[in-house]
């Protein structure tokens, strides 16, 4: 009897346990929690722990996007070539200097030439003018004369001016520090050494500043090299005075007639190669032609002419040689 009492017992704790069992194997079994799975592991931070996971893009009613970052200024510097011709070159440069002072410009250099005899007369101008009102003020210098070349070129410089702003805050920043040395100084060798570098910090902050200054001129003023050429060859009329003024007139008018004849020539120096070609060729045609054509004899005579001319020529073939001269008779 007590063997049968304890046989349901022992069934119950034997369900117990395998029940127990499994719910203590069933964590260790779920996916991605197994000891023996051989997928890589998570690499570990230098502390010892694995990273978080890179959270996905936060998307939301309540989440903002992060502001785009604002584009950088461009600086450009623009230069630009004009040349033109003009009967009048000076009243046109002045009209260019005038354009340009009404758009807000200046003027930088002028050089004139008159001219000469075999030159024409020119004008050189370095204008300055607002890089914004470049464009116009070409188009108005266009309409002075005839062009002849236009050239625009433009040059970034953000990174110069940005390298030149920052080199101007780290010197500003380090002279104010040694100013602050300066006046905590106690030691008379650390204050005058604090004033020599003071002083060559100082300098090169000046030259930086001078540089900044000079490149912020070219960003916000466009060089314009604008060349007026006269239409025409010559200079202003020359003045003869005395007897030397009308020999220096004659000497000068001799030689422009020399310089015009040998101008000439050389106009109708190609004619007169190709008239000597054509000749050429013609001369050996004819000489070619005469020299394969036969000559005709000269047809004889015969007559009582031919015989007077032989009889006559014996006659002096005789007198000559002295044989049959007619011996005089004397008397009857």
């Amino acid at each position: 009897m007590a063997q049968h009492r304890h046989a349901p017992r022992r069934r119950h704790l034997t369900v117990a346990l395998f029940v127990a069992t499994l719910l203590t194997a069933a964590p260790a079994c779920a996916p991605g929690h197994s000891p023996t799975t051989s997928g890589p592991a998570a690499p570990e931070s230098d502390a010892g722990f694995a990273p978080a996971p890179a959270a996905g893009p936060a998307t939301g009613p309540g989440l903002k996007e992060a502001p785009a970052p604002a584009e950088i200024n461009r600086d450009i510097v623009k230069t630009a070539s004009m040349s033109i011709t003009a009967g009048n070159p000076a009243a046109v440069a002045d009209k260019a200097v005038t354009l340009a002072a009404d758009a807000g410009g200046r003027v930088d250099s002028r050089s004139e030439d008159a001219g000469s005899s075999s030159g024409r007369a020119h004008i050189a101008l370095v204008l300055r003018v607002p890089a914004d009102k470049l464009d116009g003020t070409l188009d108005e210098f266009k309409a002075l004369g005839t062009v002849q070349t236009v050239e625009v070129r433009a040059e970034d410089v953000t990174a110069q001016r940005v390298d030149l702003d920052a080199r101007i805050t780290a010197l500003q920043t380090s002279v104010d520090r040694l100013l602050g040395i300066m006046r905590d100084a106690k030691d008379p060798d650390a204050l005058i050494k604090a004033e020599e570098a003071l002083s060559q910090r100082q300098a090169d902050l000046d030259s930086l500043r001078a540089q900044r200054t000079q490149l912020g001129e070219q960003i916000a003023y466009s060089t314009v090299n604008l060349d007026v050429t006269a239409e025409q060859i010559g200079g202003p009329a020359p003045q003869y005075r005395g007897f030397w003024g009308q020999v220096e007139r004659g000497w000068q008018a001799m030689v422009e007639v020399a310089s015009g004849s040998v101008m000439l020539f050389g106009l109708f120096l190609p004619w007169l190669v190709a008239v000597a070609v054509v000749a050429g060729i013609i001369y050996l045609v004819v000489r070619v032609t005469r020299s394969r054509s036969p000559r005709p004899s000269a047809p004889r005579q015969a007559g009582p002419q031919n015989g007077q001319l032989q009889g006559q020529g014996g006659a002096a073939d005789q007198n000559e040689d002295g044989e049959g001269d007619p011996v005089p008779r004397l008397g009857p």
